[in-house]
């Protein structure tokens, strides 16, 4: 399969994290998931914790990665247990990892917490793993979007993450305008949450999103619109 594509002559399916990480996927899923990521060749394929070791077994030889989350969906785990789930995920075979921050003391103004917490998980994730953190845009103001994007990079992560893709609201341009505001070019931004066809993907990666976190079914469209276009324009 080609890697042409609309942007920059690469297929965006090397932008995509594609992901079965509901409370109700199962081992059926995971393997759908696996399937769609090496047909598509997407960058990456994330499940939920319990099932990275399958999901590595299944994409082992691909140039498909294998992403988790910690703290998932809610960020208000402990920070031990964050840290914990960062390390268990190494083992497993994780080779991309996304943390959700804590929202409630963002949202709180518990600057100090939140960048400590991001810390002590970037010191148990080896530089050459990619750690997005997650912020869940929806549910701050501006400032605290800015704010949190800031702590994130200032603690060590390589992504600056919308959302979890939980809370049912698309991300905007504006989030990912204030995101880049705040941070310039010393993280890469990941976009999540309702995208669901190529046009607003390509909006957003002319803002300068690098990474594009999408369900395995609007991946599969925007890919098919993708190829469309190019067989269209050839």
């Amino acid at each position: 399969m080609s890697d042409r594509g609309l942007d920059g002559g690469a297929s965006i399916a090397r932008r995509i994290d594609i992901s079965a990480v509901r409370a109700q996927h199962g081992e059926q899923e995971v393997r759908d998931l696996a399937a769609a990521a090496l047909d598509g060749r997407f960058v990456n394929a994330h499940v939920l914790p319990a099932w990275v070791g399958l999901a590595r077994e299944l994409l082992d030889g691909s140039d498909t990665l294998v992403g988790a989350p910690i703290g998932f969906p809610g960020g208000g785990h402990v920070t031990a247990v964050k840290v914990a789930e960062a390390q268990a995920l190494l083992r497993d075979g994780a080779q991309e990892l996304d943390v959700v921050i804590n929202v409630g003391w963002l949202r709180s103004g518990r600057d100090a917490a939140v960048r400590a917490e991001l810390e002590a998980v970037r010191a148990v994730v080896p530089a050459t793993v990619p750690l997005k953190a997650i912020l869940e845009v929806s549910l701050l103001s501006g400032e605290q979007i800015a704010t949190g994007a800031r702590l994130a990079v200032e603690a060590g992560a390589d992504y600056v993450k919308t959302g979890t893709g939980w809370t049912g609201v698309p991300v905007t341009l504006e989030d990912v305008r204030t995101i880049r505001a705040a941070i310039g070019d010393r993280a890469s931004i990941k976009a999540s949450g309702g995208l669901r066809d190529l046009d607003t993907v390509l909006r957003l990666r002319a803002e300068g999103v690098e990474r594009f976190g999408i369900g395995v079914e609007p991946a599969k469209a925007i890919l098919a619109e993708e190829r469309a276009r190019l067989e269209a324009a050839a």
